[in-house]
């Protein structure tokens, strides 16, 4: 068996770097030594060195929607990572490059094709990130959060895994929806969304008068928190629940019959592991929106509704709530979500690292 060495890179956003450290925890407990490349700024710089990985930096840069001198910029920056990479590499000697997506990825992954080192990559979402795109011409196999994503890459490559969740997701009881509870779940993501904190306070008072019984769980985000709890004190404040953060998703979710939220990778398929039926609010941006993706790919299987900012956004959000809120709306979408739910996404890219250093 070759030396159970793996480099992880990739990372950013929390899109990136929550899956990154699922493998990671699951590598380890596997007695694979793990180490993971990214940047000096995004998320992975605070996590990673928590969980206990040993964690080095290296220089890139986006290319994609940059002017001309900051792709200039970028390029320099890449070659100068991936000069970094090599010798990095040649110094620990992986077995097994994995990377998880963003433009940190590119500088590792680049330095193990020349390096002759086996790559895997993950991609978490149903539309494929250009760095992924390129990279998945080097890569050996392709770990899928969605099938839908296929269309970026060489089939024979692809594995649709799922999501790597972590292991609270898999290990704790699912309760199955209530479809006559009114609990409605309204997340952000960990940072909040202002648009939807604004369009929950401006339909606070039609939710108490429309549904006498409701509870809301609302996470705000650290800035909106204070705005949010003095709007909904003065409507009905036993109704409504503002957490800036919440800690335990498995039970925020467990309690929720409907829930409110962006479209990421991971939300999306924390949804589908939980059975809850959705109404996403993907966030919006140029280019290559994986959030509208991820939220059309779960609609078209009649287990959630989308609800894409603009004018009226409001209006066509109160739509959406008033049709899902009845008890056969509600039973019917968890069912259709449950359907959805794949095989554990960890085990498989840890069975086939394991298959692949024999």
């Amino acid at each position: 068996m070759k030396k159970k060495k793996v480099v992880i890179t990739g990372g950013g956003t929390g899109g990136h770097v929550f899956p990154a450290l699922a493998i990671a925890e699951e590598l380890r407990k596997r007695k694979f030594s793990v180490l993971y490349v990214g940047t000096e700024h995004g998320m992975e710089s605070k996590f990673v060195p928590e969980k206990g990985f040993p964690f080095y930096t290296v220089s890139t840069g986006a290319l994609k929607n940059q002017s001309v001198l900051k792709r200039i910029s970028s390029l320099i920056h890449l070659l100068k990572g991936v000069l970094w990479s090599i010798g990095f590499l040649l110094r620990e000697k992986p077995s097994l490059t994995i990377g998880v997506g963003g433009y940190v990825s590119a500088p590792i992954c680049l330095a193990s094709f020349i390096l002759r080192i086996p790559i895997f990559l993950q991609e978490q979402n149903a539309s494929v990130g250009i760095a992924n795109q390129l990279l998945g011409k080097l890569a050996t196999k392709i770990f899928l959060g969605f099938k839908e994503a296929e269309y970026a890459f060489n089939p024979k490559k692809c594995i649709v895994s799922g999501n790597p969740l972590r292991e609270d997701f898999l290990s704790s009881p699912v309760s199955p929806v209530n479809p006559k509870s009114l609990h409605l779940l309204v997340l952000g993501g960990s940072q909040g969304a202002k648009a939807i904190n604004q369009a929950m306070m401006d339909l606070a008072s039609d939710l108490v008068s429309r549904f006498p019984g409701i509870q809301v769980t609302h996470q705000t985000g650290q800035s909106d928190a204070p705005r949010v709890a003095e709007c909904y004190e003065k409507i009905a404040k036993e109704r409504f629940q503002v957490r800036p953060f919440i800690q335990n998703m498995v039970e925020a979710y467990n309690q929720a019959s409907l829930v409110i939220c962006r479209a990421g990778a991971l939300t999306v398929s924390e949804l589908i592991q939980m059975g809850r039926p959705a109404i996403f609010v993907p966030y919006p941006r140029r280019g290559q929106n994986d959030q509208t993706a991820n939220a059309r790919f779960v609609a078209e299987a009649g287990a959630a509704k989308v609800v894409e900012q603009g004018p009226q956004f409001k209006e066509r959000l109160w739509s959406a709530l008033e049709g899902s809120f009845n008890p056969v709306t509600l039973q019917e979408m968890a069912e259709k979500t449950s359907r959805l739910r794949s095989s554990s996404g960890l085990a498989t890219i840890g069975d086939q690292c394991e298959i692949a250093l024999r």
